[in-house]
């Protein structure tokens, strides 16, 4: 080997071991704190009688139509058991929608328990009950919502994520 080759290779070792910051990789998006000048709403409807007008309280939250998640839906991740309370779990959920690709890019999430996961879902026929983040490119509204089926979408939070870009 000639004494350039030799030179190059010890190089090359001694940069290729050098540490460098992770960048994010492919899986959830990343967890980035809020800022302060951020606003978060609540978007929940707040009556909790049913559409038919009987004042029969709802078993269930409520959620999106079909229609508005397939148009709208850009990230969903559904856990089998909470991994922290719902405060924290609706606070992370959130940090995933602002740390979701370019900033403004994600504009509201719904943290739901008891959320039917979809059909494919990692192969699955879909239907199991789990903890759901969903993430949405658009912000929501309150009249946007509709009942959700008897004890799905219980105890959930829906928030517009409202960051300057």
């Amino acid at each position: 080997m000639h004494p350039i080759h030799l030179l190059l290779l010890g190089l090359l070792t001694a940069v290729s071991t050098t540490a460098s910051p992770i960048a994010p990789r492919a899986g959830g998006p990343t967890f980035e704190p809020i800022p302060q000048n951020c606003t978060i709403t609540n978007q929940l409807p707040t009556n909790t009688t049913s559409p038919t007008g009987t004042n029969a309280t709802l078993a269930s939250g409520w959620k999106l139509p079909f229609n508005f998640t397939q148009n709208h839906e850009i990230y969903s991740s559904y856990f089998s058991q909470p991994f922290y309370n719902p405060a924290e779990q609706a606070l992370h959920c959130q940090q995933q929608c602002y740390g979701f690709s370019e900033r403004g890019t994600c504009k509201a999430v719904l943290l739901g328990y008891n959320v039917p996961t979809p059909e494919g879902y990692y192969g699955t026929e879909g239907g199991e009950l789990a903890t759901a983040c969903l993430l949405y490119d658009v912000f929501l509204e309150a009249g946007m919502f509709v009942p959700a089926p008897q004890g799905q979408y219980v105890n959930e939070t829906a928030s517009n994520v409202d960051c300057p870009v």
